[in-house]
């Protein structure tokens, strides 16, 4: 899968002989009780004017609603504290309509329509958020709306009441060298990506009691070309994750070099990528990336809560994921709930590749009654548990999926789990992998050449004839000499015959499968190995 990105440039006007206005100058009084909104807020409004930097200086200044200008740098070198009253910040709603309506209308810091902002400084912004612990209506810690050109750079953000940034339809965004603890309210995400273009976060350290790295479109506008790396994250909910509200679409987006790290309390899931209202996935690349401290593993679905963005806004259709590629991932999960990838019936995932990844369990279950039937759950909220407690593998259910590809991907299960470790259902075009037992814990997938079906069949054929229950290998003697071994695996990767041969022209083997799709190995005494798929009808 090949994933192309415009040019990520994020530049910053250079201001020559900027002038700092320090909010003391302008009446604010840092004591840690006198709220000083006015007087920062005059600071803004007067650098906006030329440009510039507020400073807030090293003290602790209470403050109700800010709102940011263009041309401003915030630079907070002391503690920026939220108010504890919450008639210190007005509602503001926005110009742009999007389902985060439903959402408190209120911030600490808040932009719209602006250009050129940048927060940062060697400070703290303190969302005072345990203040309003059960409240409904808890601002958020800082609220971006429409802008362009936003810098969020060495700068600690803690205890938001709600979730700690919004940022929503800003084209250029960076994020760099954050700390975030958010963990003193619910619905305490870390870093909101909503509907953002040209995003770049990094060397970020993100803990938090809800989603710490959650993508979102909660207008008709999509987030396109983002990089996130270097950061670590650790959450009680889901450490990446796209969702749920997916008005539109995701393109570009590639999350690398991450680690996530156990919270005082075991994380839901490590990863959660879901298209249920509408919207898509387009081109996403995970890849060197370690996560520990969560139940499940992942989780990919395609559903159908089909929200509304806006109550007069269209029903959305269902939507699409394609093109995400799992690379270099180890995964290592504290209970037994399978990871899925699982669209719903009509609908497909297409082209997922698994490279190079590791999920760890406890392993220990039984196998599930003959005829457990997995729900669909088509309009079920798409957290890791999406279809129940209880899946029929114990390393990965597939369903609905059109293309998929693994190679080397491995479920080590601390105890020998008598569940299979794939269960795939409805899947279009052939599973490209093949997948190989190694120990009793131990299950890897290795991938069949491109194309298997369409290989130069010089060396021998296999034909299935399920009507006489015999497969007949057809050899080629003058390349393949002596004695060679012939394997079957299905694809869940179960081995169903070994049988060692002398080399003939036609060898027919009594073989009685389940209809499916099947593989045969050859492997010579030379010790080359060579592939066949075949269909049992």
């Amino acid at each position: 899968m090949k994933t192309c990105f415009l040019p990520l440039a994020i530049v910053f006007p250079f201001i020559l002989n900027a002038q700092t206005y320090n909010i003391i100058d302008f009446g604010a009084v840092g004591n840690g009780s006198t709220v000083n909104t006015a007087a920062i807020q005059a600071a803004i409004d007067t650098c906006a004017i030329t440009s510039g930097t507020v400073l807030v200086p090293s003290a602790t200044f209470v403050t109700g609603t800010i709102i940011l200008k263009s041309n401003v740098t915030l630079e907070v070198a002391g503690t920026l504290q939220g108010s504890t009253n919450i008639n210190h910040y007005p509602d503001i709603i926005p110009s742009l309509r999007s389902m985060a309506d439903e959402n408190t209308q209120k911030a600490i810091i808040y932009a719209e329509n602006e250009h050129n902002i940048t927060i940062k400084g060697s400070g703290i912004i303190n969302g005072n958020g345990l203040s309003f612990f059960g409240a409904n209506d808890r601002p958020y810690g800082i609220r971006i709306i429409s802008c362009q050109n936003v810098l969020y750079e060495n700068i600690e953000l803690t205890s938001s009441a709600f979730w700690m940034m919004h940022n929503l339809d800003i084209d250029t965004l960076t994020i760099r060298n954050v700390t975030i603890t958010n963990n003193s309210n619910s619905n305490n995400d870390g870093i909101g990506i909503d509907a953002c273009r040209n995003v770049l976060i990094e060397n970020c350290n993100v803990s938090s009691f809800d989603d710490p790295l959650v993508f979102k479109t909660t207008t008709p506008l999509n987030t396109e070309n983002v990089i996130v790396q270097n950061c670590t994250l650790s959450t009680v909910a889901r450490a990446i994750k796209i969702g749920t509200e997916t008005t539109g679409g995701f393109r570009n987006i590639v999350i690398k070099d991450c680690v996530v790290e156990p919270h005082a309390l075991t994380a839901d899931c490590g990863i959660n990528l879901a298209i249920v209202d509408g919207g898509f996935i387009d081109s996403l690349t995970l890849q060197n990336i370690t996560i520990s401290g969560v139940n499940t593993a992942l989780s990919i679905r395609l559903g159908n809560q089909a929200r509304k963005y806006t109550p007069t806004a269209p029903t959305p259709a269902v939507g699409w994921v394609k093109n995400i590629l799992l690379q270099n991932i180890t995964i290592t999960a504290e209970s037994n709930l399978t990871s899925s990838i699982t669209a719903i019936p009509g609908y497909y995932l297409e082209g997922i590749t698994l490279q190079d990844v590791t999920i760890n369990f406890p392993g220990g279950e039984a196998a599930l009654s003959t005829g457990f039937v997995v729900p669909e759950n088509e309009t079920s909220r798409p957290n890791c548990d999406v279809l129940g407690d209880s899946l029929p593998a114990h390393g990965l259910y597939i369903r609905h999926v059109k293309n998929i590809t693994m190679e080397n991907v491995c479920f080590n299960a601390g105890n020998a789990d008598q569940r299979p470790a794939l269960v795939m259902e409805d899947i279009l075009s052939s599973p490209q992998y093949i997948a190989v037992q190694t120990g009793v814990n131990r299950y890897c997938t290795q991938q069949l050449p491109s194309g298997v079906a369409e290989l130069n069949q010089t060396e021998f054929k296999i034909v299935a004839i399920p009507e006489n229950g015999i497969l007949r290998l057809q050899a080629n003697t003058k390349n393949i000499a002596g004695e060679i071994t012939m394997e079957v695996f299905d694809v869940t990767g179960k081995r169903l015959l070994t049988m060692d041969i002398q080399s003939q022209v036609i060898v027919e083997i009594p073989f009685n499968g389940k209809p499916g799709i099947y593989f045969c190995f050859i492997k010579t005494q030379s010790g080359e190995v060579l592939t066949r798929k075949f269909v049992w009808q």
